[in-house]
């Protein structure tokens, strides 16, 4: 059996971090939660993820931006951004570069089968 991916939430809402973390634990994911791009970037200095599932549009540190942050940390690293905004330019730079953007509120079906896809 093979050992259970890792992924890191980043939402500054708690109840999206707590529901996203709860949906993804039921579907045999290791998940850990950040409140803020700070956060996030301490905790992927001790830890190793195999993905990111980051808010797009949070205070401070964006998701684009914590992105790049995470990625530099950890290359290869999978990312997936989340918005609960119907346009902007976040989420319009994230498309062109190819990212997959998930909106909210999140279809977690949805969201397992990308990361199983790009996980293996």
């Amino acid at each position: 059996m093979s050992e259970a991916k890792r992924i890191l939430v980043v939402d500054d809402d708690a109840a999206v971090a707590t529901m996203l973390s709860r949906a993804l634990s039921r579907h045999g994911f290791k998940i850990d939660t950040a409140r803020t791009g700070d956060e996030a970037l301490a905790k992927a200095d001790g830890e190793r993820y195999d993905a990111a599932v980051l808010d797009l549009v949070m205070p401070g540190r964006d998701g684009a931006d914590l992105s790049a942050a995470l990625q530099a940390r950890i290359p290869g690293l999978t990312v997936a951004f989340l918005t609960g905004y119907a346009r902007s330019p976040l989420i319009d730079a994230a498309k062109k570069a190819g990212r997959t953007v998930f909106g909210k509120p999140v279809v977690v079906q949805e969201l397992v089968d990308f990361l199983r896809a790009e996980l293996g």
